[in-house]
């Protein structure tokens, strides 16, 4: 069976809308490897379920490789350094969605799944690909450092310095693109995957509101139109 390497990003809670990409529309096998880049909860109906899915997936064998996005970083904020500010960055962010689909009040009660979003890494590496939420701060001298992480939850734009990509490619979301455009990243050193599918059909002239998976060995993008809102 032919290995394929397949990325998705900003699930952000539209958990059948992923499971319908992924079971039905990519048929993921356990010789594929998947890259979810961040952004699995908040804003959609059933954060829950994205990663009930995802634990079940790598608990049955299936090699399934998430990082960690803005929204699961806020999340982390509002736990660890619970103030008033952080909470609220959380919550208005989506994480009142997160909360609901937990049928909790407070970001602790999440219980064992905190220690899933605490220990998710930042980026991936492979021979080949870089895999991160956002993007890289070309900036500094190592943006792989401490000193890089904000621009890895936060950065928006597409620019890269091949010399500091040391001849791999970058694949992020984040930023939610119109389709044409995440097309024309798949022939670039910056691939970018989030055509902003927690949103729906709200902004159908500009071709948004998919769920999208890359199989990066063919360059075959599977698009899955939003399901958790069709009713």
């Amino acid at each position: 069976m032919t290995k394929r390497t397949i990325a998705i990003a900003d699930i952000h809670g539209c958990c059948r809308t992923f499971r319908h990409l992924l079971f039905d529309v990519v048929r993921l096998t356990k010789s594929d490897t998947l890259y979810i880049l961040g952004d699995m909860i908040d804003r959609g109906p059933d954060s829950k379920g994205v990663i009930v899915t995802i634990l079940e997936l790598q608990a049955d064998g299936y090699d399934v490789r998430p990082v960690r996005g803005n929204h699961e970083q806020m999340l982390l904020l509002s736990i660890y350094i619970p103030t008033n500010e952080n909470m609220a960055n959380w919550l208005d962010s989506g994480g009142h969605m997160t909360l609901k689909s937990y049928g909790v009040n407070h970001p602790e009660e999440l219980d064992k799944h905190v220690y899933f979003v605490h220990d998710l890494p930042i980026f991936r590496v492979t021979d080949t690909h870089i895999f991160v939420h956002a993007g890289l701060n070309f900036s500094i001298d190592d943006p792989f450092s401490n000193e890089g992480e904000e621009a890895m939850f936060w950065k928006r734009g597409g620019d890269v310095d091949k010399a500091k990509l040391g001849g791999k490619v970058l694949v992020s979301g984040h930023t939610p693109l119109p389709l044409k455009i995440i097309n024309r990243t798949l022939v670039t050193s910056h691939i970018r995957l989030d055509n902003g599918c927690v949103f729906g059909d709200a902004l159908p002239e500009l071709v948004m509101g998919n769920l999208v998976a890359l199989e990066l060995e063919s360059g075959v993008l599977h698009i899955q139109e939003n399901i958790d809102y069709s009713g």
